[in-house]
């Protein structure tokens, strides 16, 4: 990767090979930290006031005093945008404790922030292929209320298994046999006019696409359902997407089973008209 870039890391630009991190820092000692990944185009930050509500309910859940204003960190977003030149891409904001001082369990009061970027071409993409894994073979943590923590050592290890047996994304049921959420992304179901989804209840992660898809599906007149939805019933839906701040809405498939994607399309296309 270009080592030109320039990053953030409390209160500096530095360049990309001098973005060290701490060696006593307790958010990646411990994993101790939130993060938010933010997509932008041609510019344009996606929803950024939606990533800095849902960073400071975060940072409040897991007693960390955050005092930068929506503004502020507005600012830093766009600057790193403008110093790197970059059009498209992808910005990860990290937050963490602090660093450890002599006690290893007393941490430093100020927090550390660190902002990178990367390039990224937003291509439409063709349906990918998905794998349904019980999450109970996975160390999967799920947190009330749910965060972006910087503990996801059970959805990467389901997120390796599933890119090495060839599958784009994992996507989980819990014991009962209700879908949840994929590794990294959020899943939706169509069903005639309905558009599924899992419930947060079921400790899913509120994405920033999902919640905007679930917009975006009451303007288009479509219905919208959050009831449990059954790993034996996934092959009588019509349709099927995931949705991130990276991939956008993007259509998926898995085996001894196709769709057409009409009104997946549709969704997809109005928020990109609109957001984009």
């Amino acid at each position: 990767m270009n080592s030109k870039k320039i990053f953030y890391i409390n209160g500096k630009w530095v360049s990309k090979k001098n973005a060290n991190i701490p060696h006593e820092d307790a958010g990646f000692q411990r994993g101790y930290g939130l993060f938010e990944t933010i997509r932008f185009q041609n510019k344009k930050l996606f929803r950024p006031d939606k990533h800095y509500e849902r960073l400071s309910k975060g940072l409040l859940n897991v007693k960390i005093d955050f005092d930068k204003s929506y503004e502020e960190i507005l600012s830093l977003l766009q600057q790193i945008i403008e110093k790197n030149k970059i059009n498209s891409g992808l910005i990860r904001i990290t937050i963490t404790i602090g660093n450890i001082k002599d006690d290893p369990w007393d941490f430093n009061s100020d927090l550390n922030i660190y902002i990178s970027i990367r390039n990224v071409v937003f291509s439409s993409m063709s349906p990918v292929r998905v794998k349904f894994y019980s999450e109970e073979i996975f160390p999967i943590v799920r947190f009330h209320p749910q965060i972006k923590s910087l503990n996801y050592l059970g959805n990467m290890l389901a997120k390796r298994k599933a890119t090495k047996d060839g599958f784009f994304e994992p996507i989980f049921y819990n014991k009962e046999q209700i879908i949840t959420e994929c590794a990294v992304r959020n899943i939706f179901f169509i069903k005639d006019k309905t558009v599924f989804t899992p419930s947060t209840k079921l400790g899913v992660l509120p994405g920033i696409m999902r919640e905007t898809v679930l917009e975006i599906t009451k303007t288009l007149n479509y219905e919208i359902s959050k009831k449990n939805i059954l790993f034996k019933d996934i092959n009588l839906m019509d349709e099927a997407f995931i949705t991130s701040t990276a991939v956008g809405v993007l259509p998926c498939f898995w085996e001894n089973w196709k769709s057409k994607y009409k009104i997946c399309t549709e969704i997809k296309n109005s928020i990109e008209n609109k957001y984009f």
